[in-house]
């Protein structure tokens, strides 16, 4: 069974002159990430919860999802656990079922993050991507200009310093642990005399927490998925997701689908729509 599938229908209320009902399927799709190269193997596992906003505009609309740190001798992987426990979720369910299950993904996002890989770079795969395909792009490491102060608190039994740094667009606020000598963190931050343990914004729209830490005496293999990916970069791939959030329809149909049906409420017909009236909220970690 052929597992890249576009999946998902969900159902969108426009409000204007009329009410219509648009259904469209939601670009999603699945692999089988059974095949892979181990490029490391982690001695420190990390996790956090990550409370994100999605909509900037809605400051009650929180979501949480619970990301994981895989600490290597020479590179690290930075994942979302919900995303990964869904995608094999669907991956089993089709093994057994000719339809597809009636959930929504979760997960704050596909991406998966490599530091130091290569060396001195970066690596972020898009796996299972809503744009319809799998993505990587690779970068320098952030060389982050940290401001450390003394102010002090204690997370998870450690004595933590906070320090703050400007990156693309924000400004964010870390508690590092410097009886834990290991320069990472959450998501692409690091370069600290220590882990760290609590990361935010100045506005809160996204709030790491660590949750907990795990000494690993078997060591867990740092997996690299063999799939195939779309080359791309940062930057362009940023533009991708915004074009999809301003015009989900308009973006399928740069894809080469014809369109969604539009049903009228009232009448019960249908017709094909190449826009969308409606913006699916867009709030990204990386503004820059």
């Amino acid at each position: 069974m052929n597992l890249r599938k576009w999946i998902i229908g969900i159902s969108f209320i426009f409000a204007g002159h009329q009410m219509y009902a648009q259904y469209f399927n939601y670009n999603s799709h699945y692999e089988d990430l059974s095949k892979y190269n181990t490029i490391d193997s982690a001695y420190l596992k990390c996790s956090y919860r990550l409370i994100y906003l999605k909509d900037s505009l809605k400051p009650d609309n929180k979501s949480t999802d619970l990301q994981i740190l895989l600490i290597g001798k020479t590179i690290s992987k930075y994942y979302s656990q919900y995303a990964l426990d869904y995608n094999h979720f669907v991956v089993n369910y089709l093994k057994t079922h000719d339809n597809y299950p009636h959930t929504t993904q979760k997960g704050a996002w596909t991406y998966e993050l490599f530091k130091n890989y290569p060396q001195g770079k970066e690596t972020v795969t898009d796996i299972a991507s809503m744009l319809q395909g799998n993505f990587v792009y690779e970068e320098d490491l952030p060389v982050l200009d940290w401001k450390i102060s003394n102010e002090k608190q204690e997370i998870l039994s450690y004595n933590c310093q906070k320090a703050t740094v400007s990156f693309r667009g924000r400004d964010f606020i870390a508690w590092f642990a410097p009886d834990i000598p290991v320069p990472n963190g959450p998501w692409k931050f690091g370069g600290l005399p220590g882990l760290i343990l609590n990361l935010s914004d100045s506005e809160n729209n996204f709030v790491y927490e660590c949750q907990g830490l795990e000494q690993l005496e078997n060591k867990e293999a740092i997996k690299y998925y063999k799939l195939e990916y779309t080359k791309i970069n940062r930057k362009e791939l940023n533009k991708l997701y915004k074009k999809f959030h301003d015009d989900f329809i308009a973006f399928q149909v740069s894809l080469g689908q014809s369109g969604v049906y539009v049903q009228d409420p009232k009448t019960k017909k249908f017709r094909l729509e190449e826009h969308s009236s409606y913006k699916i909220p867009y709030n990204p970690i990386e503004l820059e």
